[in-house]
């Protein structure tokens, strides 16, 4: 018998899977590498109402990630209003202030969504 999936080992699967579909860009966007590649958050993934929204997440190197996004939280603020414009990156922090429960069947709906991709 097949075992029932919970929310946290399905929260688990979206994660992997969004990471995947961010990383299948093939480069980093601020300095285009392409080996060691990551999902970045911009918004904290702890935020559930844009955790899996592909405006909340860049593919960056690994160096990139840690060295500019994590120790440089200034100049990672003004990449991305750029690389997002200025409209976009407003919606994406009003959007983190949400917040979001999800239900096990919307989980699994955007997981579906997210292997379809």
């Amino acid at each position: 018998m097949a075992r029932k999936i919970t929310k946290r080992g399905l929260t688990r699967k979206l994660d992997k899977a969004f990471s995947n579909k961010v990383r299948s860009r093939g480069y980093c966007v601020r300095c285009r590498k392409v080996d060691n590649l990551q999902c970045c958050h911009i918004i904290s993934r702890s935020h559930r109402a844009t955790r899996w929204h592909f405006d909340n997440a860049l593919c960056l190197c690994a160096d990139c990630h840690m060295n500019f996004a994590h120790k440089n939280p200034l100049l990672f603020n003004d990449f991305v209003e750029e690389y997002l414009g200025r409209e976009r990156y407003s919606q994406l922090l009003m959007m983190g202030t949400m917040v979001r429960k999800w239900s096990l069947d919307d989980l699994h709906q955007l997981y579906e969504t997210l292997k379809g991709a």
